[in-house]
């Protein structure tokens, strides 16, 4: 069975390892792999407040 690419419809590689099989296609580079991209932003420490934090650990 053959399986077309949703974004350029281009046939689909498969690969599989341990019991897992995944698609991708070599023209495009989708990649047949769900992500889930609803988790909040995270937070990014300043290098000043990463070495502030860091000093109060140390006193």
């Amino acid at each position: 069975m053959s399986l077309n690419c949703p974004r350029c419809g281009t046939t689909l590689s498969t690969f599989a390892l341990g019991g897992a099989t995944a698609v991708a296609c070599d023209d495009c580079g989708y990649a047949g792999v769900e992500a889930d991209h609803s988790g909040e932003p995270r937070l990014v420490e300043s290098w000043e407040d990463a070495f502030a934090r860091f000093q109060e650990e140390r006193d």
